[in-house]
């Protein structure tokens, strides 16, 4: 059966390679229009956080709940809290430690105000509602007033503890956003709220689900360029002494260079985005990916060697052709093969009913191609160029 496909398409691959051979120009500037299309496509890519239904799939009798609860209920699902905490940095110093202190109840009370100004917060709740709730409207002037007032009212002293820690060290402000709201720009109004001056000894913090969705984000990214600049400068590292040469340990790095600017154009263009969970991505695909590269460029310096006993100086064009006929003639075969299965077994993911096993399968997928299709464009091309005459010698 193999024997049967290489006759079959030995004519076409025969003709690529020749025409690759000669018009090598053509094929790197036809590969750069490209490469500049699909690259500003990838630049496009957002990385985006992802809700707790969206881990889930359409049609789970819990996420169907869920959503028919928040249309009826809006806003009443999604909170964040900002946490005030006293944290004294002196033993013996004037710092606040007592969170019942008018000082903190009044700093409390601000940053309740100023959230509610927050598009997409519904509602505020702070220990400062309490307190005010009781005594028309104000907070006592004194710490001792604050215990006066709650020793005399055991409910007040029981719905204060819903909003302050019981050794009386933190307090939280609950807010109630609405579940449509964007938790980028919420997040970003309220760190912005909390950067008022705060009374002495107390630090603030934001926490609750669009927090932890825009921090899971922001460390998607930071992730994802780490990843990739390791696993690239480890890659080249290896390269170069694999092949123990610059110019070829280099040259296998343009299939996922171009693969990925190509893998990353093209699933913007069908309508993805970077999660936490796919943060990853990109560094797998560079460790499959190079190996189309490797094997390319390797093949390649081996047919030159092997033209070599038949040299003819007077057309060194022959002696490159050949080389690279026998490298595609070679390669392709084992490739598509490696790269079908790499495509099925990722695209397998698909059959689990979590959306982002499915989403991570297709990138992968996307991703293998592409570089498959770099390693038989873009490298061969290079390779031919780079290859000068005396470059290739008489056994």
């Amino acid at each position: 059966m193999r024997d049967k496909l290489s006759t079959w398409g030995k004519g076409p691959l025969e003709k690529y390679a020749k025409f690759v051979a000669h018009r090598a120009l053509i094929v790197l500037a036809i590969v750069l229009v490209f490469s500049i299309f699909m690259g500003y496509q990838s630049t496009l890519m957002e990385t985006t956080g992802m809700s707790q239904k969206e881990w889930l799939p359409e049609g789970i009798e819990v996420i169907n709940t869920f959503e028919l609860i928040a249309d009826q209920f809006v806003g009443s699902f999604d909170r964040t809290t900002i946490a005030v905490k006293s944290e004294p940095r002196y033993a013996r110093s004037d710092e606040i430690r007592d969170v019942r202190d008018p000082e903190v109840l009044r700093y409390v009370d601000l940053l309740s105000e100023r959230s509610k100004l927050v598009y997409g917060v519904v509602s505020v709740e702070s220990a400062a509602d309490v307190i005010k709730g009781v005594n028309d409207g104000r907070i006592p002037s004194s710490l001792r007033s604050v215990e006066s007032l709650l020793e005399q009212n055991e409910m007040v002293e029981r719905r204060i503890s819903n909003y302050i820690s019981d050794d009386y060290t933190m307090s939280v402000v609950r807010l109630n956003l609405l579940d449509d709201a964007d938790a980028n720009e919420v997040v970003q109004e309220l760190r912005e709220v909390i950067l008022i001056e705060k009374p002495p000894g107390m630090s603030v913090e934001i926490s609750g689900g669009p927090v932890i969705e825009v921090t899971m984000q922001e460390l998607a990214q930071e992730t994802m360029g780490m990843t990739s600049m390791v696993s690239f400068a480890l890659i080249i590292l290896i390269l170069i002494i694999l092949f123990s040469s610059f110019k070829y340990g280099l040259i296998p790095l343009l299939t996922i260079v171009f693969g990925l600017i190509w893998a990353m154009g093209a699933l913007v263009l069908t309508g993805f985005d970077i999660t936490p969970a796919t943060s990853g991505v990109m560094a797998m695909i560079m460790g499959i990916g190079i190996d189309f590269g490797i094997q390319v460029t390797k093949r390649f310096r081996y047919e030159l060697q092997q033209t070599s006993g038949t040299f003819d100086p007077n057309d060194p064009h022959r002696n490159r052709e050949a080389a690279m006929v026998n490298t595609i003639n070679n390669v392709f075969y084992p490739m598509t093969i490696t790269t079908i299965a790499a495509v099925v077994g990722f695209k397998c993911l698909a059959l689990g009913q979590l959306p982002m096993m499915a989403d991570m399968g297709t990138m992968m997928a996307t991703g293998v191609v592409f570089c498959m299709v770099a390693a038989l464009t873009v490298v061969p091309a290079v390779l031919v160029l780079l290859t000068r005459k005396g470059k290739i010698k008489k056994r």
